[in-house]
């Protein structure tokens, strides 16, 4: 979200900076790569419902009969990687995500539309709608009768949120022979890295040693 002041905003609309900052063709460019988030979303929903009915088919009588007369026998894993090309946890996903209730993944999606035209960068994927979907469940069965049957929460889905993404403003990246290095730091200050302090200052000791010597 922007959080603009009063100020702030009146000078971003002046026809002179808007002009200068190319802020329309700049905005443009924004909408089109959001659409094609939006799109690419909707065609994996898509997918997913097409993979659950595959592997449903497979655990069928005639699916097992048909494995069972070209002596094929392949687990749920095997499936996700001999037919489609996937690893394993990406297909489970990508099924999971298939099996949802339609409410919610409407709900997911419409609260990512709300995020996007707050400025914000909800995490539209099948990562982030099982994350929110796990939220909604989390509230359907919080409180139940100690039997394992939950009550749903009033309000179950409306209390689930999805993920925003903060935004990258570094990162850096070191190939050697003894290991790579990869650091991310987002807006917030978050550094994600899963080397040591260590191999960080010596591949730094190595950029800064580059720089002086270019």
């Amino acid at each position: 979200m922007q959080n603009l002041l009063s100020i702030e905003s009146n000078f971003l609309n002046l026809p002179q900076v808007k002009s200068a900052l190319n802020l329309q063709e700049i905005r443009s460019v924004q909408r089109t790569i959001t659409n094609a988030k939006k799109k690419k979303f909707e065609q994996t929903l898509a997918l997913s419902k097409l993979v659950v009915n595959a592997v449903e088919w497979f655990a069928s009588e005639d699916g097992q009969r048909a494995c069972n007369e070209e002596g094929i026998s392949w687990s749920n894993e095997e499936i996700g990687q001999k037919v489609f090309g996937w690893q394993k946890s990406f297909f489970y996903k990508v099924v999971k995500a298939g099996k949802l209730q339609a409410e919610i993944v409407e709900t997911f999606t419409t609260k990512c539309n709300e995020a996007e035209a707050q400025g914000e960068d909800p995490n539209r994927s099948l990562e982030g709608l099982l994350k929110f979907a796990k939220q909604v469940e989390s509230g359907s069965t919080a409180g139940g009768n100690g039997e394992g049957e939950g009550e749903e929460n009033e309000g179950g889905e409306q209390s689930a949120e999805v993920e925003i993404r903060t935004a990258t403003i570094l990162t850096f990246t070191y190939k050697s022979e003894g290991g790579n290095v990869a650091v991310r730091i987002d807006s917030e200050g978050n550094v994600k890295t899963t080397n040591t302090d260590e191999q960080i200052r010596e591949a730094i000791a190595l950029l800064n040693f580059s720089l002086q010597n270019r």
